[in-house]
């Protein structure tokens, strides 16, 4: 199995970095075990099939691998396992809004106290999630992570959040699920905040998007309409309306990206000049990423009743060799 990502020593997890209830399903489990990468708790799997790396913190996922092969998802060299803080890099889940709080519409402006002040991408990528359902068998993983600490002080509405990765030789999957449990509707943004490996962005372009209209945010949130591929010759930050699977094709990888319960994919690098001011970035990292993010933004926010659920959901597949 090829290395994987650089982090820092790991060690086995405290008691107190996981709770009883997740002890005592790690307690006999084949393939999986609870580590400590500086300040941040990990879970490792490692099925004979494939491998993963998904931290406690923001349900994040880092590593994912079908044996022999390298990471599907793009880490940070510069990645920084802190409390409070996201890693640059993996999957990081952007609950209960997506983007500055300030620039999201109206209807989910109005459950957040102060969205001037509140933080980018909501708060739960920097919550500690809790183990509560592990599936293992001879062909996949299922992991379910439950966030019970969903309130915040800038934050009115009483949603749960839970978080289900399902992990195969071939495949993997991500389902966010909210549920609406107060007594009054809820309107919300979104995002599966996904980084993906490239041995040069330039060389990368993504498929599917064809005829499809996009929000370019760095012209003025202006309309446009996508002729041909995606290909990154600069900075890229626009939200498309995705109604298709996508293929994203790159000189490392092909993938195939599904998705559910979403309308729209935010595609987004930095490009030369705005990645010398990222935190957790190499100047040069620009060259060697890209994102493709399953999202419920801009207009396609959701609104819950009370009581109602809603799942954004993404699956990642292998084109094989191109």
């Amino acid at each position: 199995m090829p290395s994987l990502s650089s982090h820092p020593v790991t060690t086995a997890a405290s008691a107190a970095s996981v709770s009883s209830a997740a002890s005592r399903l790690l307690a006999h489990s084949p393939f999986v075990k609870a580590v400590q990468r500086d300040e941040l708790t990990c879970l490792e799997i490692r099925h004979p099939q494939f491998s993963a790396d998904l931290l406690l913190q923001g349900a994040q996922l880092i590593h994912y691998a079908p044996e022999g092969e390298n990471n599907w998802l793009w880490l940070s060299e510069q990645a920084e396992y802190k409390q409070g803080q996201s890693l640059r890099g993996g999957i990081p889940l952007c609950w209960p809004w997506f983007g500055s709080a300030a620039m999201n519409p109206a209807a989910v402006k109005a459950t957040i106290t102060n969205p001037e002040q509140a933080p980018a991408h909501g708060f739960a990528r920097a919550r500690q999630w809790q183990l509560s359902d592990l599936y293992e068998a001879c062909d996949r993983v299922e992991i379910t992570l439950t966030l019970n600490d969903h309130q915040h002080p800038q934050w009115s509405a009483q949603l749960n959040a839970e978080a289900q990765f399902i992990f195969r030789a071939d495949s993997l999957a991500v389902n966010l699920i909210s549920q609406n449990n107060g007594t009054e509707p809820v309107c919300f943004s979104q995002a599966l905040h996904t980084y993906f490996p490239t041995d040069d962005v330039r060389a990368t372009q993504v498929l599917g998007f064809e005829g499809e209209r996009y929000i370019e945010t760095l012209e003025g949130w202006c309309e446009k309409t996508q002729q041909g591929p995606v290909r990154f010759n600069g900075e890229t930050d626009r939200i498309y309306d995705a109604t298709r699977p996508l293929r994203l094709i790159s000189p490392q990888q092909r993938l195939l990206l599904q998705s559910c319960g979403s309308a729209s994919a935010v595609v987004w690098n930095p490009y030369i000049e705005k990645s010398l001011r990222l935190s957790q970035f190499a100047a040069d990292a620009w060259m060697r990423m890209f994102c493709v993010e399953t999202a419920n933004a801009f207009a396609d926010i959701i609104t819950l009743a009370a009581g109602e659920k809603h799942c954004l959901g993404l699956q990642l597949s292998s084109l094989g060799q191109g």
